[in-house]
C-alpha cells in the first residue's frame, strides 16, 4: 500500500497527480487544499483535508499523519503547491504577498516534511518529492520571491536526502518545465521586463499539459509499484 500526500490539488499540475495516483490500485492519497474538484471528493481512494498552506496552524501535524500513514507500506509527501507571486522589483513588493510566498512555497514543505519524518512507521520508505523550478537557478527580473523560495526549498531537501534516517528517508527536487497551468495565465498578466518570453511561449503553443508532464514525474519517481 503506497500512501501519498499531495498539496495543491485543486488545480493545475496537482489535480493531474491526484487523477492519475487515485487511479492505481494499493493507492491511498490524502489532497491537502484549500478546495477540490468534486470528483475528488466522491473518490474512495482520496482523503480530501481543507487548510491554507499559508497558515502553519492549519496543517496536519506529525500525529494527523501517522494516522495516515497506518497500513502503508510506502509513504510518500509531493510538494506541488505554490504561488508565484509578487513579482515586481524588491522595495515594491507588497509585504503581505512577500510573506505568504515564503509561507506556502517554503515554510510549509519544511513543516509538513518534519512532521511527516516524524510519523514515519518504523521500518516504512518515505519518499519526498519537491516540484522546483528553473527559477531556482537563474535570475529572472521581478521574480526574487519565488526564485528564492524554490532554491531554498532544494538546498532543504537536498539537507533531508543527505541525514538518510538509514536509506529510509529520501528526497528528490523535480523540474517540471513549462506547463500550461493557471501560474502561467498569472505570469503573462503581471507586468515584468521578461513577460514578453513568457506570452510568446503560449503563442507559439510550447506549453505542456499539465496531465503530460504528471505522467512523466510520476514514471520517473513514482513508478507503479506492481511495475518495479
Amino acid at each position: 500500500m503506497r500512501h501519498v500526500v499531495i498539496t495543491g490539488t485543486n488545480r493545475g499540475l496537482g489535480q493531474a497527480f491526484v487523477d492519475q495516483l487515485a487511479a492505481e490500485p494499493g493507492v491511498r492519497l490524502l489532497a491537502l487544499a484549500r478546495s477540490f474538484p468534486a470528483e475528488h471528493l466522491e473518490h474512495p481512494q482520496i482523503t480530501t483535508r481543507t487548510c491554507d498552506l499559508a497558515d502553519p496552524a492549519s496543517l496536519p501535524d506529525a500525529a494527523e499523519l501517522a494516522k495516515f500513514f497506518v497500513g502503508a507500506t510506502e509513504a510518500v509527501l509531493l510538494h506541488n503547491a505554490a504561488v508565484i507571486e509578487p513579482i515586481g522589483e524588491v522595495g515594491a513588493l507588497d509585504p503581505d504577498a512577500l510573506i505568504r510566498s515564503v509561507a506556502v512555497n517554503l515554510t510549509a514543505p519544511m513543516l509538513l516534511t518534519n512532521a511527516a519524518v516524524a510519523a514515519r512507521p518504523h521500518g516504512v520508505p518515505l519518499r519526498i518529492l519537491f516540484v522546483s523550478s528553473g527559477a531556482a537557478h537563474h535570475v529572472i527580473s521581478g521574480w526574487s520571491a519565488y526564485s528564492a523560495t524554490k532554491r531554498g526549498g532544494e538546498e532543504f531537501f537536498a539537507h533531508v536526502t543527505a541525514e538518510g534516517r538509514d536509506d529510509l528517508v529520501s528526497a528528490v527536487s523535480v523540474n517540471p518545465g513549462v506547463i500550461d497551468t493557471g501560474m502561467q495565465a498569472e505570469i503573462r498578466s503581471a507586468e515584468f521586463a521578461e513577460r514578453q518570453r513568457f506570452v510568446d511561449r503560449h503563442q507559439r503553443g510550447e506549453l505542456r499539459p499539465a496531465a503530460v508532464v504528471a505522467a512523466e514525474i510520476l514514471a520517473a519517481h513514482l513508478p507503479p509499484t506492481h511495475s518495479r
